[in-house]
Protein backbone atom coordinates (compact mmCIF):
# COMPACT_ATOMS: atom_id res chain seq x y z
CA UNK A 1 0.00 0.00 0.00
CA UNK A 2 1.84 3.32 -1.29
CA UNK A 3 0.51 5.37 1.63
CA UNK A 4 2.80 7.74 2.78
CA UNK A 5 3.31 8.15 6.25
CA UNK A 6 3.19 3.61 6.41
CA UNK A 7 -0.11 3.18 8.33
CA UNK A 8 0.77 1.06 11.67
CA UNK A 9 -1.65 -2.04 10.30
CA UNK A 10 -3.31 -2.83 7.10
CA UNK A 11 -4.92 -5.90 5.78
CA UNK A 12 -5.71 -5.75 2.26
CA UNK A 13 -9.22 -7.18 1.28
CA UNK A 14 -10.33 -8.12 -1.87
CA UNK A 15 -11.54 -5.84 -4.82
CA UNK A 16 -12.13 -2.09 -5.01
CA UNK A 17 -14.83 0.43 -3.95
CA UNK A 18 -15.85 3.28 -6.20
CA UNK A 19 -16.44 6.16 -4.62
CA UNK A 20 -18.85 9.10 -6.81
CA UNK A 21 -19.78 12.97 -6.07
CA UNK A 22 -21.25 13.39 -4.76
CA UNK A 23 -20.28 11.72 -1.86
CA UNK A 24 -22.88 10.94 0.67
CA UNK A 25 -20.92 11.75 4.49
CA UNK A 26 -22.29 10.87 8.03
CA UNK A 27 -19.52 13.07 10.14
CA UNK A 28 -21.89 12.98 13.03
CA UNK A 29 -19.77 16.23 14.96
CA UNK A 30 -17.14 16.61 12.50
CA UNK A 31 -18.25 18.50 9.67
CA UNK A 32 -16.25 20.90 10.09
CA UNK A 33 -13.03 18.53 9.38
CA UNK A 34 -15.11 16.87 6.93
CA UNK A 35 -15.88 19.81 5.12
CA UNK A 36 -12.00 21.48 4.83
CA UNK A 37 -11.13 17.82 3.51
CA UNK A 38 -13.80 18.76 0.92
CA UNK A 39 -12.49 22.04 -0.28
CA UNK A 40 -9.10 20.82 -0.75
CA UNK A 41 -10.38 17.86 -2.30
CA UNK A 42 -12.47 20.34 -4.91
CA UNK A 43 -9.56 22.44 -5.33
CA UNK A 44 -8.32 19.15 -7.42
CA UNK A 45 -11.58 17.34 -8.48
CA UNK A 46 -14.92 18.07 -9.20
CA UNK A 47 -16.33 16.05 -6.22
CA UNK A 48 -18.55 17.35 -4.38
CA UNK A 49 -19.61 16.32 -0.40
CA UNK A 50 -23.01 16.26 1.24
CA UNK A 51 -24.06 15.27 4.29
CA UNK A 52 -26.51 12.89 4.79
CA UNK A 53 -28.13 10.65 7.52
CA UNK A 54 -26.46 7.08 7.96
CA UNK A 55 -28.15 5.08 6.00
CA UNK A 56 -27.73 6.66 2.62
CA UNK A 57 -24.03 7.48 3.28
CA UNK A 58 -21.28 6.36 1.24
CA UNK A 59 -18.93 7.07 4.20
CA UNK A 60 -20.02 7.05 7.61
CA UNK A 61 -17.62 8.26 10.52
CA UNK A 62 -18.11 6.68 13.90
CA UNK A 63 -17.14 7.36 18.03
CA UNK A 64 -15.03 4.79 18.95
CA UNK A 65 -13.72 6.45 22.32
CA UNK A 66 -10.72 3.58 22.92
CA UNK A 67 -8.97 4.34 19.67
CA UNK A 68 -6.15 6.43 19.70
CA UNK A 69 -6.06 7.59 15.97
CA UNK A 70 -8.28 5.90 13.54
CA UNK A 71 -9.62 3.00 11.84
CA UNK A 72 -10.57 2.86 8.55
CA UNK A 73 -12.71 -0.11 6.69
CA UNK A 74 -13.51 -0.06 3.03
CA UNK A 75 -15.65 -2.21 1.65
CA UNK A 76 -17.87 -1.10 -1.14
CA UNK A 77 -18.07 1.80 1.69
CA UNK A 78 -15.97 3.16 3.57
CA UNK A 79 -16.22 3.74 7.70
CA UNK A 80 -14.04 5.74 9.48
CA UNK A 81 -13.90 4.94 13.37
CA UNK A 82 -12.03 7.63 15.91
CA UNK A 83 -12.74 9.43 18.70
CA UNK A 84 -11.50 13.25 18.08
CA UNK A 85 -11.34 15.31 15.28
CA UNK A 86 -7.42 14.53 14.69
CA UNK A 87 -8.39 10.85 13.64
CA UNK A 88 -10.97 12.79 11.40
CA UNK A 89 -8.39 14.18 9.31
CA UNK A 90 -5.68 11.25 9.34
CA UNK A 91 -8.45 8.86 8.15
CA UNK A 92 -9.63 11.40 5.11
CA UNK A 93 -5.76 12.03 4.21
CA UNK A 94 -5.30 8.29 4.02
CA UNK A 95 -8.32 8.30 1.52
CA UNK A 96 -7.27 10.51 -0.65
CA UNK A 97 -4.06 8.62 -0.80
CA UNK A 98 -5.22 5.57 -1.59
CA UNK A 99 -6.57 6.96 -4.64
CA UNK A 100 -5.25 8.08 -7.95
CA UNK A 101 -2.39 11.12 -7.51
CA UNK A 102 -4.82 13.49 -9.53
CA UNK A 103 -6.77 13.87 -6.47
CA UNK A 104 -3.81 16.26 -5.26
CA UNK A 105 -3.82 18.09 -8.51
CA UNK A 106 -2.47 21.60 -8.45
CA UNK A 107 -5.47 22.01 -11.27
CA UNK A 108 -9.16 21.36 -10.94
CA UNK A 109 -9.70 18.26 -13.26
CA UNK A 110 -12.54 17.17 -14.50
CA UNK A 111 -12.67 14.09 -11.92
CA UNK A 112 -15.98 13.32 -10.27
CA UNK A 113 -15.20 9.67 -9.19
CA UNK A 114 -12.29 7.26 -8.04
CA UNK A 115 -11.78 4.02 -6.91
CA UNK A 116 -9.66 3.02 -3.67
CA UNK A 117 -8.90 -0.36 -2.50
CA UNK A 118 -10.78 -2.08 -0.28
CA UNK A 119 -8.66 -2.71 2.82
CA UNK A 120 -9.00 -2.13 6.87
CA UNK A 121 -6.54 0.37 8.27
CA UNK A 122 -5.90 0.49 11.81
CA UNK A 123 -3.45 3.74 12.32
CA UNK A 124 -2.20 5.87 15.11
CA UNK A 125 0.78 8.14 15.50
CA UNK A 126 3.62 7.27 17.87
CA UNK A 127 4.55 10.96 18.66
CA UNK A 128 1.93 13.91 19.30
CA UNK A 129 3.94 16.57 18.16
CA UNK A 130 4.71 16.26 14.21
CA UNK A 131 5.68 19.55 13.57
CA UNK A 132 7.34 21.40 10.73
CA UNK A 133 9.20 25.04 11.10
CA UNK A 134 9.07 27.99 8.42
CA UNK A 135 10.87 30.89 9.12
CA UNK A 136 9.01 33.73 8.11
CA UNK A 137 11.24 36.07 9.08
CA UNK A 138 14.58 36.33 6.84
CA UNK A 139 12.31 35.70 4.01
CA UNK A 140 8.23 37.04 4.57
CA UNK A 141 5.77 34.73 2.74
CA UNK A 142 1.89 35.98 2.04
CA UNK A 143 -0.70 33.85 4.04
CA UNK A 144 -1.53 32.07 0.20
CA UNK A 145 1.95 30.76 0.47
CA UNK A 146 1.87 29.61 4.18
CA UNK A 147 -1.85 27.76 3.67
CA UNK A 148 -0.36 26.36 0.58
CA UNK A 149 2.84 24.93 3.12
CA UNK A 150 0.01 23.75 5.35
CA UNK A 151 -1.79 22.01 2.85
CA UNK A 152 1.24 19.92 2.28
CA UNK A 153 1.92 19.43 5.81
CA UNK A 154 -1.51 17.68 6.01
CA UNK A 155 -1.07 15.75 3.24
CA UNK A 156 2.15 13.96 5.21
CA UNK A 157 -0.32 13.85 8.46
CA UNK A 158 2.21 16.47 10.35
CA UNK A 159 0.06 18.50 13.04
CA UNK A 160 2.63 21.30 14.34
CA UNK A 161 3.36 24.64 12.10
CA UNK A 162 5.69 26.48 14.07
CA UNK A 163 5.70 30.14 12.56
CA UNK A 164 9.48 31.79 12.96
CA UNK A 165 7.82 35.35 13.23
CA UNK A 166 10.99 37.89 14.00
CA UNK A 167 14.44 38.10 13.68
CA UNK A 168 17.46 40.45 12.98
CA UNK A 169 15.91 40.62 9.35
CA UNK A 170 12.86 41.43 9.68
CA UNK A 171 9.56 41.64 12.49
CA UNK A 172 6.40 39.99 10.85
CA UNK A 173 3.97 40.22 12.87
CA UNK A 174 1.36 43.99 14.16
CA UNK A 175 1.59 45.06 17.11
CA UNK A 176 -0.87 47.57 18.42
CA UNK A 177 0.89 49.90 20.60
CA UNK A 178 4.57 49.46 19.00
CA UNK A 179 3.64 50.35 15.26
CA UNK A 180 7.36 51.14 14.09
CA UNK A 181 7.94 47.52 14.78
CA UNK A 182 6.09 46.84 11.41
CA UNK A 183 6.56 50.12 9.90
CA UNK A 184 10.12 50.33 10.20
CA UNK A 185 11.02 46.73 11.51
CA UNK A 186 9.23 44.91 8.68
CA UNK A 187 11.20 46.33 5.91
CA UNK A 188 14.90 45.88 5.23
CA UNK A 189 16.67 47.68 2.36
CA UNK A 190 18.78 44.53 0.99
CA UNK A 191 19.86 41.32 1.35
CA UNK A 192 23.24 39.21 0.68
CA UNK A 193 24.07 38.11 -2.81
CA UNK A 194 24.91 34.13 -2.98
CA UNK A 195 26.22 33.10 0.76
CA UNK A 196 26.84 35.99 3.35
CA UNK A 197 30.47 34.79 3.13
CA UNK A 198 30.73 36.45 0.34
CA UNK A 199 29.91 40.00 1.55
CA UNK A 200 27.73 41.11 -1.33
CA UNK A 201 24.45 42.81 -0.87
CA UNK A 202 21.27 44.20 -2.99
CA UNK A 203 19.85 47.27 -3.05
CA UNK A 204 16.01 45.49 -3.06
CA UNK A 205 13.53 46.30 -0.26
CA UNK A 206 12.29 43.76 1.13
CA UNK A 207 9.47 42.97 3.93
CA UNK A 208 5.93 42.49 4.90
CA UNK A 209 4.07 41.57 7.73
CA UNK A 210 0.62 39.63 8.74
CA UNK A 211 -2.16 41.79 10.40
CA UNK A 212 -4.29 40.02 13.72
CA UNK A 213 -6.86 39.01 11.12
CA UNK A 214 -4.39 37.33 8.83
CA UNK A 215 -2.70 35.63 11.46
CA UNK A 216 -6.52 34.55 12.72
CA UNK A 217 -7.46 33.34 9.39
CA UNK A 218 -3.82 30.84 9.23
CA UNK A 219 -4.58 29.79 12.64
CA UNK A 220 -8.46 28.88 11.48
CA UNK A 221 -7.16 27.37 7.99
CA UNK A 222 -4.97 24.96 10.33
CA UNK A 223 -7.30 24.21 12.90
CA UNK A 224 -9.54 22.74 10.85
CA UNK A 225 -7.16 20.87 9.15
CA UNK A 226 -6.01 19.22 12.35
CA UNK A 227 -2.83 21.71 12.26
CA UNK A 228 -1.80 23.46 15.30
CA UNK A 229 0.48 26.59 14.87
CA UNK A 230 3.34 27.37 17.25
CA UNK A 231 3.97 31.10 17.04
CA UNK A 232 7.29 32.31 18.02
CA UNK A 233 8.51 35.63 19.16
CA UNK A 234 12.54 35.28 19.89
CA UNK A 235 13.70 37.76 22.19
CA UNK A 236 15.93 38.95 23.66
CA UNK A 237 18.30 38.01 20.72
CA UNK A 238 17.91 38.01 17.37
CA UNK A 239 16.63 41.89 17.89
CA UNK A 240 17.97 44.28 15.44
CA UNK A 241 14.96 44.88 13.82
CA UNK A 242 13.50 45.53 16.53
CA UNK A 243 16.29 48.20 17.72
CA UNK A 244 15.84 49.49 14.59
CA UNK A 245 12.19 50.53 15.44
CA UNK A 246 13.02 51.36 18.72
CA UNK A 247 16.74 51.91 19.76
CA UNK A 248 15.65 52.66 23.22
CA UNK A 249 14.75 49.38 24.17
CA UNK A 250 19.02 48.38 23.17
CA UNK A 251 22.03 49.20 25.17
CA UNK A 252 23.75 51.92 22.80
CA UNK A 253 20.39 54.04 22.54
CA UNK A 254 22.03 57.50 20.72
CA UNK A 255 23.19 54.32 17.99
CA UNK A 256 21.05 54.26 14.77
CA UNK A 257 20.77 50.44 13.33
CA UNK A 258 18.81 49.27 10.45
CA UNK A 259 16.54 46.27 10.39
CA UNK A 260 20.02 43.92 9.32
CA UNK A 261 21.03 43.24 5.68
CA UNK A 262 22.83 40.31 7.12
CA UNK A 263 22.72 36.80 7.68
CA UNK A 264 23.83 35.18 11.27
CA UNK A 265 23.21 36.36 14.42
CA UNK A 266 23.89 40.29 15.10
CA UNK A 267 25.11 41.52 18.44
CA UNK A 268 22.49 44.34 19.43
CA UNK A 269 20.16 42.64 21.45
CA UNK A 270 17.65 44.27 24.28
CA UNK A 271 19.16 45.55 27.11
CA UNK A 272 18.00 44.18 30.57
CA UNK A 273 16.00 47.22 32.00
CA UNK A 274 12.28 47.06 33.02
CA UNK A 275 11.06 48.84 30.10
CA UNK A 276 12.98 46.51 27.96
CA UNK A 277 10.93 43.32 29.97
CA UNK A 278 7.76 44.68 29.88
CA UNK A 279 8.04 45.31 26.35
CA UNK A 280 9.01 41.67 25.67
CA UNK A 281 6.10 40.27 27.90
CA UNK A 282 3.76 42.87 26.08
CA UNK A 283 4.55 41.80 22.84
CA UNK A 284 4.80 38.35 23.45
CA UNK A 285 1.50 38.22 25.27
CA UNK A 286 0.04 39.91 22.54
CA UNK A 287 0.60 37.80 19.94
CA UNK A 288 0.18 34.75 21.95
CA UNK A 289 -3.78 35.96 22.65
CA UNK A 290 -4.03 35.35 18.44
CA UNK A 291 -3.64 31.84 19.17
CA UNK A 292 -5.71 31.03 22.17
CA UNK A 293 -4.56 28.16 24.75
CA UNK A 294 -1.69 27.25 21.69
CA UNK A 295 2.00 26.14 22.63
CA UNK A 296 3.91 29.39 22.22
CA UNK A 297 7.50 29.92 21.33
CA UNK A 298 9.63 32.33 22.77
CA UNK A 299 13.54 31.93 21.02
CA UNK A 300 16.14 32.13 23.58
CA UNK A 301 18.64 30.93 21.12
CA UNK A 302 21.84 33.03 19.94
CA UNK A 303 21.84 35.98 22.24
CA UNK A 304 25.48 37.27 22.40
CA UNK A 305 26.45 38.65 25.86
CA UNK A 306 29.10 40.95 24.33
CA UNK A 307 27.07 44.83 24.93
CA UNK A 308 25.85 43.33 28.77
CA UNK A 309 29.09 42.49 29.05
CA UNK A 310 30.12 46.41 28.35
CA UNK A 311 27.02 47.47 30.39
CA UNK A 312 27.34 49.28 33.63
CA UNK A 313 23.34 48.71 34.18
CA UNK A 314 23.78 45.19 33.28
CA UNK A 315 26.63 44.31 35.25
CA UNK A 316 25.07 46.17 38.17
CA UNK A 317 21.53 44.00 37.50
CA UNK A 318 24.22 40.88 37.38
CA UNK A 319 24.75 41.73 41.11
CA UNK A 320 21.63 42.41 42.28
CA UNK A 321 20.95 38.97 40.71
CA UNK A 322 24.00 37.41 42.32
CA UNK A 323 24.94 36.57 38.58
CA UNK A 324 28.04 35.08 37.89
CA UNK A 325 28.29 34.71 34.52
CA UNK A 326 26.11 37.40 31.59
CA UNK A 327 24.38 34.55 30.10
CA UNK A 328 22.03 34.25 33.26
CA UNK A 329 20.94 37.46 32.48
CA UNK A 330 18.93 35.56 29.86
CA UNK A 331 16.82 33.45 32.16
CA UNK A 332 15.77 37.35 33.58
CA UNK A 333 13.29 37.32 29.64
CA UNK A 334 12.46 33.49 29.92
CA UNK A 335 10.95 33.19 33.63
CA UNK A 336 8.72 36.04 33.42
CA UNK A 337 7.90 35.22 29.94
CA UNK A 338 6.96 31.54 31.20
CA UNK A 339 5.34 32.99 34.13
CA UNK A 340 3.04 35.42 32.22
CA UNK A 341 2.42 32.57 29.05
CA UNK A 342 1.02 30.04 31.80
CA UNK A 343 -0.79 32.19 33.85
CA UNK A 344 -3.48 33.02 30.33
CA UNK A 345 -3.45 29.40 29.78
CA UNK A 346 -0.35 28.62 27.11
CA UNK A 347 2.31 26.00 27.51
CA UNK A 348 6.05 28.00 26.62
CA UNK A 349 8.51 25.94 24.57
CA UNK A 350 12.37 27.56 24.16
CA UNK A 351 15.41 26.90 22.59
CA UNK A 352 18.00 24.74 24.14
CA UNK A 353 20.03 27.65 25.08
CA UNK A 354 17.82 28.80 27.80
CA UNK A 355 19.25 25.77 29.56
CA UNK A 356 21.94 27.91 29.88
CA UNK A 357 20.42 29.71 32.96
CA UNK A 358 17.56 29.18 35.07
CA UNK A 359 14.67 28.27 33.13
CA UNK A 360 10.74 26.84 34.83
CA UNK A 361 11.38 22.84 34.66
CA UNK A 362 7.40 23.19 33.05
CA UNK A 363 9.10 24.78 29.51
CA UNK A 364 9.29 22.26 27.03
CA UNK A 365 12.68 22.21 25.30
CA UNK A 366 13.19 22.34 21.46
CA UNK A 367 16.64 20.66 21.44
CA UNK A 368 18.39 21.87 18.05
CA UNK A 369 21.79 21.45 18.86
CA UNK A 370 22.37 18.00 19.47
CA UNK A 371 20.75 14.87 20.94
CA UNK A 372 22.70 15.72 23.76
CA UNK A 373 21.12 18.79 24.51
CA UNK A 374 17.65 16.38 24.31
CA UNK A 375 19.26 13.95 27.06
CA UNK A 376 20.19 17.05 29.07
CA UNK A 377 16.93 18.57 29.41
CA UNK A 378 15.69 15.39 30.50
CA UNK A 379 17.70 14.95 33.06
CA UNK A 380 16.62 18.03 34.29
CA UNK A 381 12.84 17.04 34.16
CA UNK A 382 12.03 19.08 30.76
CA UNK A 383 9.60 17.80 28.08
CA UNK A 384 11.86 17.90 24.96
CA UNK A 385 10.68 18.53 20.97
CA UNK A 386 13.65 16.32 19.41
CA UNK A 387 15.36 19.08 16.67
CA UNK A 388 18.43 18.10 15.66
CA UNK A 389 19.81 19.78 12.87
CA UNK A 390 22.00 17.25 12.00
CA UNK A 391 19.13 15.49 10.70
CA UNK A 392 16.17 18.09 10.42
CA UNK A 393 17.77 21.57 9.26
CA UNK A 394 16.41 21.80 6.13
CA UNK A 395 18.51 24.49 4.83
CA UNK A 396 21.32 22.47 4.80
CA UNK A 397 22.70 21.17 1.92
CA UNK A 398 20.26 17.55 0.19
CA UNK A 399 23.87 16.22 -1.40
CA UNK A 400 27.78 17.02 -1.68
CA UNK A 401 26.98 17.28 -5.68
CA UNK A 402 28.49 21.10 -6.35
CA UNK A 403 25.33 21.67 -8.39
CA UNK A 404 23.07 21.81 -5.22
CA UNK A 405 22.19 25.25 -4.82
CA UNK A 406 23.58 27.68 -2.05
CA UNK A 407 22.34 26.33 1.81
CA UNK A 408 23.66 27.77 5.10
CA UNK A 409 26.82 25.80 5.48
CA UNK A 410 28.97 24.03 3.14
CA UNK A 411 29.70 20.26 2.67
CA UNK A 412 30.21 18.36 4.65
CA UNK A 413 27.16 20.02 6.63
CA UNK A 414 24.98 17.46 4.60
CA UNK A 415 21.50 15.66 5.46
CA UNK A 416 20.18 14.12 2.79
CA UNK A 417 16.75 12.51 2.80
CA UNK A 418 18.23 9.05 3.75
CA UNK A 419 20.06 10.66 6.75
CA UNK A 420 16.57 11.94 7.58
CA UNK A 421 14.70 8.79 7.58
CA UNK A 422 17.67 6.99 9.54
CA UNK A 423 17.16 9.26 13.14
CA UNK A 424 15.64 8.35 16.19
CA UNK A 425 13.18 10.54 17.44
CA UNK A 426 13.75 8.84 21.11
CA UNK A 427 17.53 8.54 22.10
CA UNK A 428 18.62 4.87 22.76
CA UNK A 429 19.89 6.50 26.20
CA UNK A 430 16.97 7.70 27.43
CA UNK A 431 15.28 4.99 30.25
CA UNK A 432 11.74 3.91 30.11
CA UNK A 433 10.38 6.41 32.25
CA UNK A 434 12.45 9.15 30.71
CA UNK A 435 11.35 8.56 26.99
CA UNK A 436 8.16 9.91 28.09
CA UNK A 437 9.09 13.01 28.10
CA UNK A 438 9.64 12.81 24.58
CA UNK A 439 6.96 14.75 22.78
CA UNK A 440 7.90 14.27 19.19
CA UNK A 441 10.13 15.94 16.65
CA UNK A 442 10.21 18.91 14.36
CA UNK A 443 11.84 19.55 11.36
CA UNK A 444 13.20 23.46 10.33
CA UNK A 445 12.92 25.51 7.36
CA UNK A 446 14.94 28.39 7.79
CA UNK A 447 14.72 31.00 4.66
CA UNK A 448 17.77 32.91 4.71
CA UNK A 449 18.54 31.17 1.25
CA UNK A 450 15.11 30.58 0.30
CA UNK A 451 13.86 33.24 -1.80
CA UNK A 452 10.93 31.76 -4.16
CA UNK A 453 8.05 29.08 -3.25
CA UNK A 454 10.32 26.60 -5.64
CA UNK A 455 13.03 26.77 -3.41
CA UNK A 456 11.27 26.05 -0.41
CA UNK A 457 9.71 23.01 -2.37
CA UNK A 458 13.21 22.10 -3.20
CA UNK A 459 14.91 22.49 0.35
CA UNK A 460 11.62 20.78 1.87
CA UNK A 461 10.60 18.00 -0.17
CA UNK A 462 11.73 14.64 -0.28
CA UNK A 463 13.09 15.29 3.20
CA UNK A 464 9.84 16.27 4.85
CA UNK A 465 8.41 13.26 3.22
CA UNK A 466 10.87 10.71 4.83
CA UNK A 467 10.79 13.04 8.51
CA UNK A 468 7.11 12.53 8.28
CA UNK A 469 7.25 8.75 8.67
CA UNK A 470 9.89 8.85 11.31
CA UNK A 471 7.82 10.71 13.48
CA UNK A 472 4.36 8.91 12.48
CA UNK A 473 6.53 6.17 14.33
CA UNK A 474 6.56 3.87 10.92
CA UNK A 475 9.89 3.84 9.73
CA UNK A 476 11.45 0.48 7.41
CA UNK A 477 14.14 -0.86 5.82
CA UNK A 478 15.29 2.00 3.18
CA UNK A 479 15.07 -0.45 0.23
CA UNK A 480 11.71 -0.97 1.46
CA UNK A 481 10.37 3.12 2.14
CA UNK A 482 12.33 4.24 -1.12
CA UNK A 483 9.72 2.33 -3.73
CA UNK A 484 6.80 4.00 -1.54
CA UNK A 485 8.61 7.41 -1.60
CA UNK A 486 9.28 7.26 -5.32
CA UNK A 487 5.19 7.14 -5.65
CA UNK A 488 4.49 9.46 -3.43
CA UNK A 489 6.72 12.05 -5.26
CA UNK A 490 4.10 11.40 -7.88
CA UNK A 491 1.47 12.90 -5.06
CA UNK A 492 3.71 16.20 -4.96
CA UNK A 493 4.62 16.32 -8.69
CA UNK A 494 0.54 16.61 -9.26
CA UNK A 495 0.20 19.06 -6.63
CA UNK A 496 2.59 21.28 -8.71
CA UNK A 497 5.31 20.69 -5.66
CA UNK A 498 9.18 21.12 -7.01
CA UNK A 499 10.70 18.57 -5.04
CA UNK A 500 14.45 17.73 -5.32
CA UNK A 501 14.30 14.63 -7.35
CA UNK A 502 16.34 11.25 -6.13
CA UNK A 503 19.77 10.85 -7.06
CA UNK A 504 18.33 8.06 -9.28
CA UNK A 505 16.40 10.78 -11.37
CA UNK A 506 13.04 9.78 -10.20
Amino acid sequence: MNVLPQPQQVTLLEGTTTLVSPLRVFAWEWQDEVAAWAEDLAKSTRIDVEFVDIDEADIVFSLASDIDGYRLVIDGAVHILCSWSDGVTQALTTLRQLGPVELYSAEQLPISSFDVPNCEVSDWPAFGWRGAHLDVARHFWDVETVKRYVDLLVMHKLNILHLHLNDDQGWRVEIPNWPKLTSVGAWRDGSPIGHEDDDRRDTVRHGGFYTREELEDISAYCARRGVSVVPEIDLPGHAQAVLAAYPGLGNNPEVTLEVWQHWGISDHVLNVSTEALDFAVEVVSYVASIFPNATVHIGGDECPTTEWEASEHAKAVMEQHGFESAQQLQGLFTSKLCEVLEESGHQVIAWDEVLDAEVPETTVIAAWRSVEKAIEAVDRGHYVVMMPMQYVYFDWLSSEDPSEPIAVHPAPFVTTWEKTYSFEVTPPELNSLQRRQILGAQAQLWTEYITTRDRMDYMAYPRLSAFSEVVWGTQEELSAFRPRLVSHLERLRAAGVKFRPLDSGE
